[in-house]
């Protein structure tokens, strides 16, 4: 019984973050209000503040769901290559990141600069089963034997460097063409990755 209880609450909380991420992408985040976001759900209100304190925290949960999804699809395929070689893994991770957000401009508008990974450990237990999968993508990078003899908090945060400032770059190249557009970008946030993952 505490398992299908457990399961109804779940489907609750995906139903409104699903209906706050199609609000979002149509109407954009200022011009959706809760009661829009109740109303798609079809949920009562207070079931809303049940999960969430207000529109802002369920946006936090949207770009951590997002990012998760991102990453471990990047990371996926990736995988798929067979290449030995960290950081050119590293690069191709990104260079999925980037092409993913030059199809998807919508959801990067959506999210802005805050595409990062969702490196808030805690976070992640929030969320539904299958986002672990972005800590477990995580920890194969954190214990690879390139960063063997490193202190993990310190990889950690250098991972975290890398995909923020993808993230960055993306939405300042892709939405506004800044300083130049993302094609442009690629080589000198690629080479400056290296450099910065250089032994």
């Amino acid at each position: 019984m505490a398992g299908k209880l457990q399961r109804q609450k779940q489907e609750k909380k995906e139903s409104l973050v699903d209906a706050s991420y199609d609000l979002f992408l149509k109407k954009g985040f200022n011009k959706t209000s809760i009661d829009d976001i109740v109303k798609k759900a079809n949920v009562a209100k207070g079931t809303f503040y049940l999960y969430f304190k207000d529109k802002s925290d369920v946006m936090e949960n949207i770009v951590l769901r997002m990012s998760s999804r991102i990453l471990v699809e990047a990371y996926r395929a990736a995988d798929e290559r067979g290449c030995d070689d960290l950081v050119e893994n590293i690069i191709f991770v990104v260079d999925y990141i980037v092409e993913y957000f030059k199809r998807n401009k919508l959801v990067l508008q959506m999210i802005k600069r805050d595409f990062s990974w969702p490196l808030i450990r805690e976070k992640i237990d929030e969320l539904s089963p299958e986002y672990g999968e972005a800590l477990e993508v995580l920890e194969s990078f954190l214990t690879h034997p390139y960063f063997a003899g490193q202190d993990p908090d310190e990889v950690f945060k250098l991972l975290f460097l890398i995909i923020d400032m993808c993230g960055s770059v993306c939405y300042s190249s892709i939405i506004h063409n800044q300083p130049d557009d993302i094609d442009h970008m690629k080589p000198f946030l690629y080479g400056v990755i290296r450099k910065i993952l250089k032994k």
